[in-house]
């Protein structure tokens, strides 16, 4: 029988992302608690080329199979093989009430309950823009945690790119902001923003087209005490998200808030992510709370690349794509960066596969 490294090789050959020893057993604990591939994608936080790849090499060494209602299991090979080896079961100790983020979003019943109310007819995501909207619970929690750290009441809050969450407008509900600027690509959802404003007259926020490709004009660098992003996870896209966000924060001590996933990108790219924030735009990180986003299955799932890899033709049927929430800190003679990007593969690379 082949070792774990041997299969991790074979994967990462067929997959063509980086895949080692640990990933191949973080599928076979899944495996062990559940048959649904998107589960297993989730437990094991794996980007799905690489979660699809190491289930292909399984079933073809003969440890997995699939049965007649595509539900991925182990045969007597793999029983023997995770036996011999001591994998368990994966095991789940999240909290129920708060989904694992520490921070219950019943903890404004109101402000859920309003939100709700006005964003019933919402935009929905669509593929153009790599969108997918988060749960509700998870747009509230994200307030509730930026209120907790200190940056919302009386700071200057700009959102880029990432208003299919709504979160924005989620901000600019509390009134606590002293302004908020809310940026976006998709006109439909600066339209619904708007509208709302309106409606409702909160004059401090307002929302604006633009696309995070290109400069922003001087007079919104260094305006801003908190952004709030959801970059693309190629790192192109993250440069652009997050240069630019940090681009707009007006001195040390602002602060940056953006979801990263393990399901578009591995812990090899958190690491180039990660350098990039540290090492080239001088900031620190404060705060990473696994799984803390809890993303809607979009409508255009079966379109995806995802759904073109996956080894079973079933859809998802609980949420499996979830982003871990990044807090940052810009310290003393941080860059600002604010250049334009020209690069053709923006949304979608070897490890991404949800647009």
């Amino acid at each position: 029988m082949k070792t774990l490294v041997e299969l991790a090789n074979k994967a990462r050959e067929l997959s063509g992302v980086r895949i080692y020893k640990k990933n191949v057993e973080a599928v076979l604990s899944a495996v062990l608690k559940s048959g649904d591939f998107w589960e297993i994608v989730d437990m094991s936080d794996l980007p799905v080329p690489a979660a699809s790849g190491i289930v292909n090499v399984l079933v073809e060494e003969g440890i997995l199979f699939v049965d007649d209602e595509e539900n991925i299991r182990l045969t007597q090979k793999g029983f023997d093989l995770v036996r011999e080896l001591g994998i368990e079961p994966f095991t789940d100790y999240t909290c129920k009430a708060c989904e694992g983020r520490g921070i219950p979003f019943y903890a404004d019943i109101e402000l859920y309950r309003e939100f709700l109310q006005l964003t019933k007819d919402r935009p929905k995501a669509i593929r153009d823009y790599d969108q997918g909207s988060v749960t509700p619970e998870t747009t509230i929690a994200r307030v509730l945690f930026i209120d907790s750290r200190g940056d919302l009441r009386n700071k200057d809050i700009i959102v880029l790119g990432a208003e299919d969450d709504l979160t924005g407008l989620a901000i600019a509900l509390t009134r606590k902001a002293r302004s908020v600027l809310i940026i976006d690509i998709d006109k439909r959802l600066i339209d619904f923003d708007n509208r709302i404003f309106k409606e409702f007259g909160i004059d401090n926020a307002e929302a604006r087209v633009w696309d995070l490709r290109n400069p922003f004009p001087k007079d919104m660098l260094g305006k801003f005490d908190v952004f709030v992003s959801d970059p693309p996870e190629t790192l192109p896209a993250f440069r652009a998200f997050i240069g630019r966000g940090i681009a707009t924060l007006r001195e040390e001590g602002g602060v940056g808030y953006f979801g990263l996933t393990l399901r578009d990108s591995s812990v090899f790219r958190w690491r180039d992510f990660q350098i990039s924030l540290t090492s080239e735009f001088g900031a620190a990180i404060t705060d990473i709370v696994q799984d803390f986003n809890h993303y809607i299955t979009w409508d255009y799932h079966k379109e995806t690349k995802a759904a073109e890899l996956a080894p079973v033709k079933r859809e998802p049927k609980t949420i499996w794509y979830k982003s871990s929430w990044y807090r940052v800190e810009v310290l003393p003679g941080f860059k600002r960066w604010n250049e334009a990007i020209s690069d053709d593969v923006f949304y979608l690379d070897e490890e991404g596969s949800t647009t």
